[in-house]
């Protein structure tokens, strides 16, 4: 018999995380907490918010995640909140004896499977929209695949990629350097911004598995990334989505 499956929505202020678990969804009051250590910190220290990484905070999990991943791309903890919420809500499920868990924030997704599981990309209009994924292995100790775009979505981007998509073992890390990366796919033309995109991936290159740069017809990618499959059916998670 095939193990029951709970599927969620929660939105709290600006988290909308979706949530997909082998266990019941009990997660909005840690969400709750992890907000106000956020805002908190936001309230005391002006520089949180700022553009400039920050040196690592380790009085709580969350902020440790974000100031840590900062730290690594070179840019402000903001870079990787949602990514850090995502992270931070699956180990809050791992810590529940969950063995099969997707969360989503934005577009930012952590997870840990038991299975193999395909997701799709979404890129705004770009042609590569719900056409093509990645078939992606059991992930049993946790991933983070995070999308950042210049093009589409509320997130900040100096750069003009339609997404620029990370792959590595932390949701948190995955945020920061999607971001840090997409913010230099800038150019007078398609293939001018997936270079320079790529080119600073490379600077980075010890914290993640893969990365790929999307801009519209062009589809580049650098290190190792999950098989790309063609898409059917969805169902959308943001900037990524599960195929069924």
């Amino acid at each position: 018999m095939e193990n029951k499956t709970y599927q969620k929505e929660i939105n709290i202020n600006s988290t909308h995380l979706l949530y997909k678990s082998d266990i019941p969804c009990t997660i909005e009051s840690f969400i709750i907490e992890q907000r106000k250590i956020i805002s908190y910190e936001i309230k005391k220290n002006p520089n949180f918010t700022g553009y400039d990484s920050i040196p690592k905070i380790e009085s709580s999990r969350i902020l440790e995640l974000m100031t840590r991943a900062g730290e690594i791309a070179e840019i402000g903890p903001m870079s990787a909140v949602a990514g850090s919420i995502s992270q931070i809500c699956l180990e809050y499920q791992i810590s529940k004896g969950s063995k099969y868990s997707i969360l989503e924030n934005g577009g930012d997704i952590a997870f840990k499977t038991n299975k193999k599981i395909n997701m799709g990309i979404y890129a705004g209009k770009n042609p590569f929209s719900n056409k093509i994924g990645f078939k992606i292995k059991a992930k049993k100790e946790g991933y983070g695949i995070c999308t950042s775009s210049g093009t589409f979505g509320p997130s900040k981007s100096f750069g003009k990629t339609d997404a620029t998509i990370l792959f590595s073992k932390e949701a948190s890390i995955s945020d920061s350097l999607a971001t840090r990366i997409g913010n230099y796919g800038t150019g007078k033309n398609s293939t001018e911004i997936v270079h320079n995109a790529l080119s600073k991936a490379e600077e980075y290159s010890d914290y993640y598995d893969g990365v790929i740069v999307i801009k519209d017809e062009y589809l580049a990618k650098t290190g190792h990334i999950p098989k790309l499959v063609k898409t059917k059916s969805n169902t959308y998670l943001g900037d990524l989505y599960e195929i069924i």
